[in-house]
C-alpha cells in the first residue's frame, strides 16, 4: 500500500516549480532538471504528481490562475471614451513589460509554441486565456473590433518586446493606435 501524498507539500512543490518555470521562462524537458532547480528529487515530484505530463498539466492550471490574477490587477482601469484609452493601455503595457513579468511572458510564449505544434491541451489553454483578454479589452472599449485589434496589437508588441528587449516600440505603437481612434 502506497503512502498518500500530502496536499500541502504537493502545493508547495507546485508553487516552487511554477516559480522556477517563470524564472527561466520555460518548462524544462526533464523532471530531474525541474527537481534540481527547486532543490528536491525527481522521485519526490513523481511521488506527488505521478508523471512529468501531470506536473505540467497542473503547472499550466496554476499558470492560468496567476495570469488571471495579473489580468484582474489591471482591470480596475477605467476610461472615458477614446481620449481616455491611451493612458490605461499604456499602464497595461508598462505592467506587462516590467521585469517581474518577463519570465511569465516567456513562459506564455513557450506555451504558444506548443499550441502551434498541435498540443491540444495547450491550445485550449491559450484559447481560454486569449478570450479572457479579449473580454477584458471589450469591457474597456465597449467595441468588439477594437478589442480584437488591441489584443492582436498587444500580442505582436509582446513578441517584439521578448525578442528585442525594446519596450519603447510597443509603447509607441499603442500611442499611435489610440490616436487613430480619436
Amino acid at each position: 500500500m502506497s503512502r498518500p501524498t500530502e496536499p500541502q507539500k504537493k502545493q508547495e512543490l507546485l508553487e516552487q516549480c511554477l516559480a522556477a518555470a517563470i524564472e527561466t521562462g520555460a518548462l524544462d524537458s526533464s523532471i530531474n532538471t525541474i527537481a534540481k532547480r527547486i532543490g528536491t528529487s525527481g522521485r519526490m515530484l513523481v511521488y506527488h504528481f505521478g508523471s512529468k505530463q501531470e506536473l505540467e498539466r497542473q503547472l499550466i492550471g496554476l499558470l492560468e490562475t496567476r495570469l488571471r490574477e495579473k489580468l484582474w490587477s489591471v482591470q480596475s482601469v477605467s476610461i472615458a471614451g477614446a481620449d481616455g484609452l491611451a493612458e490605461p493601455l499604456l499602464e497595461m503595457w508598462s505592467h506587462l513589460t516590467s521585469p517581474d513579468m518577463h519570465g511569465l511572458l516567456k513562459l506564455t510564449m513557450e506555451l504558444n509554441q506548443r499550441a502551434i505544434q498541435g498540443n491540444s491541451e495547450t491550445q485550449r489553454f491559450i484559447e481560454q486565456e486569449s478570450q479572457k483578454w479579449v473580454d477584458f479589452l471589450f469591457d474597456l472599449t465597449n467595441e468588439k473590433t477594437t478589442a480584437l485589434l488591441l489584443f492582436h496589437l498587444f500580442q505582436g508588441a509582446i513578441l517584439d518586446f521578448l525578442t528585442t528587449g525594446n519596450a519603447q516600440r510597443g509603447h509607441q505603437t499603442i500611442e499611435a493606435f489610440t490616436e487613430t481612434l480619436r
